[in-house]
């Protein structure tokens, strides 16, 4: 199947996704599929605020609540255009590249390491956005919300795979790339607590309930 230099990816289905994402073609790669699970990520926690907002078991949380479905649906929007942004991207950079123009090439590598970074900075925000709904959200939906969190981790260490992949080819611009490594580290042990104190919440919640 050739699917190479197309990227309608959001007006497809999902099985023709993940077929492309499985033929033998550079794209959608695992930059695409990062942005695609940092948007089911982020959809969970609009689809559990869904399920909360309104109902007056709820209710003294309703403002604060609103204002996370607010915020997290512009984040939705902007993960799933993430989805094809990424493959162009990635085009964009070997096709300068074969030909030699490296400076333009340079170009699209930064643009794709500031998109990846910009995923690590949104999946500790899908994190805090998920602290919020342990203690706030539809109880109905606590292991949505601890699924939301353990795949916001999982989208951080894929998209610091793919800065990292960037940044090894860009050799002219030091403070470019050192600055984004140190933000990185400096976020990484952020999202990694956060994230697994919201799993371990979640997973006490479901043992007790079983137990």
């Amino acid at each position: 199947m050739d699917t190479e230099g197309k990227t309608n990816y959001l007006n497809e289905s999902l099985e023709t996704y993940i077929n492309r994402a499985s033929s033998k073609t550079p794209v959608p790669g695992g930059g695409s599929i990062v942005a695609c699970v940092a948007a089911l990520s982020s959809a969970l926690i609009s689809m559990v605020l869904n399920y909360t907002l309104g109902k007056e078991k709820y209710v003294a949380y309703e403002k604060e609540l609103k204002q996370i479905f607010d915020e997290n649906d512009e984040v939705i929007k902007k993960l799933s255009g993430y989805i094809e942004r990424d493959s162009i991207i990635y085009q964009e950079i070997r096709r300068y590249t074969s030909s030699k123009d490296y400076i333009t090439a340079e170009k699209y590598l930064k643009e794709s390491a500031e998109l990846h970074l910009d995923i690590c900075r949104t999946s500790l925000k899908i994190i805090e956005f998920a602290t919020s709904l342990v203690e706030k959200g539809n109880r109905a939906l606590i292991s949505d919300t601890g699924i939301a969190a353990s795949l916001a981790v999982s989208v951080f260490i894929g998209a610091k795979i793919n800065v990292l992949v960037n940044l090894k080819f860009i050799k002219e611009d030091v403070d470019f790339v050192k600055s984004i490594v140190d933000e990185i580290r400096t976020m990484e042990k952020e999202v990694i607590r956060k994230g697994n104190e919201v799993c371990s919440r979640v997973i006490k919640q479901l043992e007790g309930n079983n137990g």
